[in-house]
């Protein structure tokens, strides 16, 4: 729920690091779920490339904050290990200075993912189905916004960061 502070929940990254949820205390942060096989256009893909226009809006703005970030999590940790999710992140344009990928222990991203109300499930045939959420947590920690589906727009995102990094934690 809007308001309420995001837990520490840990992954690994695209460099096959160890990450956790607090290390973006400060910062604002926006947390999407994809999974890099996706076969529908305006699904992960399509949140890809909002999360890649985002990221280029937000370094071209003058006077933009510095203290954002966006993370894309997996639900996907067969298939899209830290090397998949590095030349997926690469061909969307991640600058991972701003931008990181990260999947991890299903348990974890099944524990962050119903947190938004994320759901995903595979299907009999081995495919994944799933809705769609994209949260922005403020600099405090706390949940500014969950958007349901996939009609939101960059420039909501952004407005949504610009003013999530002004949050004094």
């Amino acid at each position: 729920n809007v308001g309420d502070a995001l837990p520490e929940y840990r992954f690994t990254n695209q460099l096959g690091q160890p990450i956790s949820t607090s290390q973006f205390r400060g910062r604002a942060l926006a947390i999407t779920f994809v999974f890099t096989r996706c076969p529908f256009p305006t699904f992960c893909p399509r949140t890809m490339d909002h999360f890649a226009e985002t990221q280029r809006k937000l370094q071209a703005l003058p006077n933009a904050p510095t203290n954002w970030h966006l993370l894309t999590l997996s639900f996907d940790p067969m298939f899209d290990t830290p090397a998949v999710l590095k030349a997926y992140g690469a061909s969307h344009g991640q600058d991972p200075r701003h931008w990181t990928l990260a999947t991890g222990k299903l348990i974890d991203l099944t524990a962050i993912a119903e947190q938004f109300g994320q759901s995903f499930w595979r299907e009999a045939e081995g495919g994944i189905s799933h809705n769609l959420r994209t949260a922005v947590i403020d600099a405090a920690g706390r949940v500014q916004t969950n958007f349901i589906g996939n009609k939101w727009t960059s420039d909501e995102l952004v407005a949504e960061l610009v003013k999530a990094a002004k949050i004094v934690p």
